[in-house]
């Protein structure tokens, strides 16, 4: 019997070709997708704050009088600039949501896990609880 060793099989190619194509769809998406008119802070789930991003700007979050985060705005753009760990306050934090940088497309986010902070851009569009309307006459 002889059997060849071929190094892709015409199923590794296959798969090959779906991952690349994914992967520039996924590009493509963030690309393209809408800059962000607006970002919105939730702590504890819950809406904080909601900031236009259309001027150069910090902000700073507290709870309650905690200083949780200083985020910094310029136009279309947001980043956390300093963020506390509230709950060990003497432990080093590593500060993802600071390492994050700046967002500037709709649907981006920035987490602080610690502080229970959310931070996410939305477009210029309202959004509304339907896709589509109809009418009967």
């Amino acid at each position: 019997m002889n059997t060849k060793n071929k190094f892709f099989s015409k199923w590794d190619l296959l798969l090959i070709v779906f991952l690349v194509a994914g992967l520039g769809i996924w590009i493509g998406i963030k690309q393209f997708s809408p800059p962000a008119a607006k970002a919105v802070i939730l702590l504890d789930g819950k809406v904080y704050k909601v900031i236009p991003l259309d001027k150069n700007a910090y902000y700073k979050i507290y709870r309650g009088d905690t200083y949780l985060m200083t985020v910094e705005t310029k136009p279309g753009a947001i980043r956390a600039t300093y963020s506390t760990n509230w709950i060990f306050p003497q432990t080093e934090t590593t500060q993802v949501s600071v390492a994050t940088g700046w967002i500037s497309k709709e649907g981006e986010t920035i987490i602080s896990v610690p502080n229970k902070i959310v931070i996410y851009t939305e477009g210029s569009k309202e959004r509304t609880l339907y896709d589509a309307m109809t009418y009967q006459n």
